[in-house]
């Protein structure tokens, strides 16, 4: 009992590490994409381009967004440093974005079941480091609607080697393959006869993954489940359509739901 008590704490301590560096990322991912793709845009053009990334995001070291002070060991210990902060930097008194406290507790709430769920470390681990990826995908796609290829990458990969030792490893390569195929073919339809994008190819490399994570008997859950909850915002929040709506957030949230529904 002490023992399982003890890798229990241990696995809070790494949870609550990988929501702090996931709630880094998705600060530092866009910003430093969006550099790239300008400075991409100007070379192509012959234009030229002086614009500089801030110390803040090439830096390994943490720093206050506001102030750009670097922060210390002491006020980066994932929630706890919130809290006792008030929620306030140290040094400008300028209020932390919740998306730390809120990606850290996310990790904490999604990820601390699997600790029971699993019983050896192969697949706690991989199911850790999938799960984390979705919720970082989640994140950035909800602010910015984009998801990074590096989320989607990692997601397929702890999918595929979950499933490797298994039975399930035919099932899930159709489930990635059929997945796949079916956000491409709609988004080809929605180009060819509307004239414009009605659906990213992040989602569709995103679904891919979901769907060798879940296996291809659950594509159909996923789908129906991510399907009603946009129409659902889209009635209740979106009603005139005039903000534009992430479907990333919906994919992800159902197929942890599907997830943890057939444990």
């Amino acid at each position: 009992m002490q023992t399982i008590s003890i890798n229990c704490f241990l696995y809070i301590l790494v949870i609550l590490s990988l929501g702090s560096y996931a709630a880094a990322f998705t600060v530092r991912w866009p910003i430093k994409n969006i550099y790239s793709w300008e400075k991409e845009a100007h070379d192509l053009l012959q234009l030229p381009f002086n614009k500089r990334l801030p110390n803040y995001i090439t830096s390994t070291r943490s720093y206050c967004l506001h102030c750009l002070h670097q922060l210390s060991w002491k006020e980066l210990i994932p929630l706890f440093s919130y809290i006792k902060l008030n929620g306030k930097c140290h040094y400008c008194q300028v209020r932390i974005p919740y998306r730390y406290p809120a990606i850290e507790l996310l990790h904490l709430i999604c990820c601390l079941p699997l600790f029971w769920f699993f019983d050896n470390t192969y697949n706690l681990v991989l199911h850790t480091l999938l799960i984390s990826a979705l919720i970082t995908a989640a994140a950035i796609d909800l602010e910015h609607q984009l998801i990074p290829d590096e989320c989607s990458i990692i997601a397929l990969a702890c999918a595929l080697l979950i499933n490797l030792p298994t039975s399930m490893l035919e099932n899930s390569v159709l489930g990635m393959i059929t997945g796949y195929g079916i956000i491409a073919v709609l988004r080809w339809f929605y180009l060819t006869f509307r004239g414009q994008e009605g659906i990213g190819l992040g989602d569709a490399k995103m679904i891919a993954g979901l769907g060798a994570w879940l296996g291809l008997s659950g594509l159909v859950p996923l789908l129906l489940c991510a399907s009603l909850s946009g129409i659902l915002y889209t009635v209740l929040i979106n009603r005139n359509g005039t903000k534009y709506m992430a479907f990333g957030p919906f994919l992800i949230s159902s197929a942890m739901l599907v997830f943890f529904l057939n444990l």
